[in-house]
């Protein structure tokens, strides 16, 4: 499988890495907004969309999925648990559930997605949204559309340097957890 995806996330993180040098990763700082969060914003949130759609046709061949409802059917149905996923953020003691909305009785976009487009479309009204918290959300939520797609691939590497999922045993000798909504035997 062509890695360049993963690797164009690694320098996405690098990238969000680099801000901590200017604004600590921390709750009381979730608010904070700046020009490069709305360039991360952006450019996660479009390899998002882009991942997602890999995803969907990797599970669903037929798939026509074309909008974050669309990828939550398709993804959703085929790993069931997907959205109880937490990445790890163990350098700052955080966790995050980038999907969580997703296991809702009535399931909707994560707000960091709704975030991704406010931004987007309405950058003059809504730059506020293009802020720490949402940019940290957005990029474990790539790593989680990623570790799904690459569920068959052995030994996904370079690492990530900053989240962390206690990498599954099909990516990493000696791994630790498995994905939600996969069977492990299968």
């Amino acid at each position: 499988m062509d890695l360049s995806a993963w690797h164009y996330f690694l320098s996405l993180e690098r990238d969000f890495e680099r801000t901590i040098n200017f604004v600590e990763l921390a709750s009381a700082n979730s608010i904070a907004y700046s020009q490069e969060y709305a360039k991360l914003l952006l450019l996660i949130g479009s390899e998002v969309d882009i991942t997602a759609k890999v995803l969907c046709r990797d599970v669903n061949t037929s798939s026509n999925a074309a909008t974050i409802v669309d990828y939550q059917q398709d993804i959703c149905s085929a790993f069931p648990g997907m959205h109880t996923i937490e990445i790890a953020i163990s350098r700052y003691q955080m966790a995050i559930q980038p999907w969580s909305s997703w296991g809702d009785v009535s399931p909707e976009s994560p707000g960091w997605w709704k975030a991704y487009n406010k931004v987007k479309h309405h950058r003059d009204t809504d730059f506020p949204k293009a802020n720490q918290g949402n940019v940290v959300s957005a990029l474990c939520g790539l790593l989680a559309l990623h570790l799904y797609l690459h569920r068959s691939t052995d030994h996904l590497q370079p690492y990530p340097k900053l989240l962390e999922y206690s990498f599954p045993e099909t990516l990493v000798v000696g791994g630790s957890k498995a994905l939600p909504g996969i069977n492990p035997s299968a």
